[in-house]
Formats: structure tokens, C-alpha cells, sequence
């Protein structure tokens, strides 16, 4: 577990016992904290989500009705750590821990019994690899008829969603080799045009700043290094890193965040727009008005004419 943490991989768990003593109270804890920090990564902003991601099959089987694999990926000798003369021909089941063994063949024999030519189901299920480790994935099932064979099939196919950044790392080779910029770099710009890996400590601060700048819209910003050092952060780390985990400077997200507060204030309240421009921390009225009419398209006005047309917006 500790090398698959190493690596990044957090998809894996170990098997629960039944017994009551220190080594499974340990399996648990591991298990649990595996599982949030694989929730932080995808929900709670530890994960840059403006980067491209897609879709990739994680594994991917072809059963016959006896249950017996007749066809798998390569990718899941990476995963379950089997040869190939481990997988092919061998019952599927085995490969399933107890509860999903049982989950399986009540869903197999619900299979069994449709008499469409395809169907489809999602289930749950928790494989064992070699190192027996667990490793709990969404899988569609699928049923269809081998017109060539005349017979029937089970396809079970496994999806993990991971970062696609192979496109964005060959657009920077590109440019770097036919020599697009042509402007010397000082070492230090070099440095800075470098992705910035952030520690869970950085993330945390920046988080903090995130959350302090949430809750004080109607306050004037600090300047970025007075804001750092108030975090416990350097000032490149914070304007690269929040950048990097929400997707625009320091600056932007607070007057977005101020003109999204500003027009649910005129939408929903009867507060005037220059109170509503004070309240969002706009130095007037009609600098408010001017950024407002640039982010949506028009001005405080419009939305509060048209929010006393239709009360029910």
C-alpha cells in the first residue's frame, strides 16, 4: 500500500478481516484516509479540474456464460498484477472478493435470464490482485450475442478518469523546438515558465487565501506579497499555485466572485446598486456598473429591470 501511495495511486485497499486487534484497526484507518485523499484530489480543489482530462479503460474483460475470460486488456496486468497465463480462460469470480463474488453472480444470473439480444447494468465491484490488495472499480456489464459464434458474451469494462496532459507537453516541445520565442531568457524566467509542483502545505495556504478573499469581497485586497506572507506562502507560490488550482490570477477570481455576489444582491434584494457596489467592495458606482456590463453583457440596471419583470428569477 505504501508503494502504491508513493507512486500516486490511491485506487487500492486492503482487505478487512474479521478479527478485532491492532493490525485490523490499522487496515481500516489506511483504508479510510486512502479514500479521502483520493476524494480531496478529484473534490476539493487539490486537483487542477481546468486541466484537460479524459477517460481511459481501466480494464476491460470478455466472458463467455460459464463465467471463463476469453479476452482481457493488457492494462489489467498493470492493475491486478496477473500474467497472462494467470487470466486467460480462468473463472472471473476468482479474481472478485467474497462480497462481490455474490454481488456478481446474482447480476450474472439477472444476465442470464434477459432475453434481449444486448443489456446493460453498472455494478460495483472489488477485485484482488496478486499482491492481494483490493482494488474497487464502477463497471458497466454489458451483454451481446457473438452472431459470429453464434453465442453469447459478457463484456465487464472498467473507466478511470485521469489528466491528459500528453497534448499540452508536446505543444511546449513544439515550440521550444522550432525556436517560436525568440526573446533570451534569463534564468529566472526559466524557472517561472516551469509548472510549479505544489506540496499538500502549499495547497492548504492557498486554500486559506481562497477562502479569506470568499469572505471578504467588500474588503480591499492586500497586495499579493503582504497576502503570502499573512498565509505562510511566498508570493510566487501563491500567484503561480492559484492559478494552477483554480484556473486564474488572484485578482480575477475576487472580481468575479464580487460581480457574482453583485447580481444575486440585484436579483434577490432591494438594495440600491451603489449600496450593492459598496457592499462588493467597488471603489463607485460607475466602475462597478463598467466591469458588471464587461462580465455579463449589461448593466446592474438591466438585470434589476429585468428581475422586477419576472420576481420569480
Amino acid at each position: 500500500m505504501l508503494m502504491e501511495f508513493a507512486s500516486g495511486n490511491f485506487a487500492y485497499k486492503i482487505e478487512r478481516s474479521d478479527l478485532d486487534d491492532d493490525i485490523e484497526a490499522l487496515t481500516a484507518l489506511v483504508n479510510m484516509t486512502f479514500e479521502e485523499i483520493r476524494t480531496s484530489f478529484l473534490h476539493q480543489g487539490y486537483a487542477n479540474l481546468n486541466e484537460t482530462y479524459k477517460h481511459l479503460v481501466q480494464m476491460f474483460f470478455v466472458l463467455d456464460t460459464e463465467d471463463t475470460i476469453i479476452a482481457f486488456n493488457t492494462r489489467i496486468k498493470q492493475m491486478l498484477f496477473f500474467d497472462d497465463n494467470e487470466l486467460q480462460e480462468k473463472d472471473f469470480s476468482t479474481f472478485l472478493t467474497q462480497d462481490s463474488k455474490l454481488a456478481w453472480n446474482g447480476l450474472k444470473s439477472k444476465l442470464m435470464r434477459t432475453n434481449l439480444d444486448a443489456h446493460e447494468e453498472f455494478i460495483v465491484l472489488s477485485f484482488k490482485t496478486k499482491q492481494q490488495l483490493i482494488l474497487t472499480s464502477n463497471c458497466l456489464v454489458s451483454k451481446f450475442v457473438d452472431r459470429a459464434n453464434q453465442s453469447e458474451r459478457i463484456v465487464i469494462t472498467s473507466i478511470e478518469i485521469i489528466k491528459n496532459s500528453t497534448e499540452r507537453e508536446i505543444e511546449l516541445r513544439k515550440i521550444v523546438n522550432t525556436g517560436k520565442n525568440k526573446t533570451a531568457k534569463t534564468p529566472q524566467d526559466s524557472n517561472k515558465s516551469k509548472q510549479l509542483n505544489l506540496s499538500f502545505t502549499d495547497i492548504r495556504k492557498i486554500r486559506k487565501v481562497h477562502d479569506h478573499i470568499i469572505n471578504n469581497l467588500d474588503k480591499p485586497l492586500a497586495p499579493l506579497i503582504e497576502l503570502a506572507h499573512t498565509f505562510g506562502t511566498n508570493e510566487y507560490k501563491l500567484k503561480y499555485g492559484f492559478k494552477q488550482l483554480y484556473g486564474q490570477t488572484v485578482f480575477r477570481f475576487l472580481i468575479n466572485e464580487r460581480l457574482r455576489k453583485a447580481s444575486v444582491l440585484i436579483q434577490h434584494t432591494d438594495t440600491s446598486i451603489k449600496e450593492v457596489a459598496h457592499v462588493t467592495g467597488f471603489i463607485s458606482a460607475p466602475h462597478f456598473s463598467k466591469a458588471f456590463k464587461e462580465k455579463y453583457g449589461f448593466t446592474p440596471r438591466d438585470l434589476r429591470k429585468q428581475s422586477n419583470q419576472n420576481p420569480e428569477i
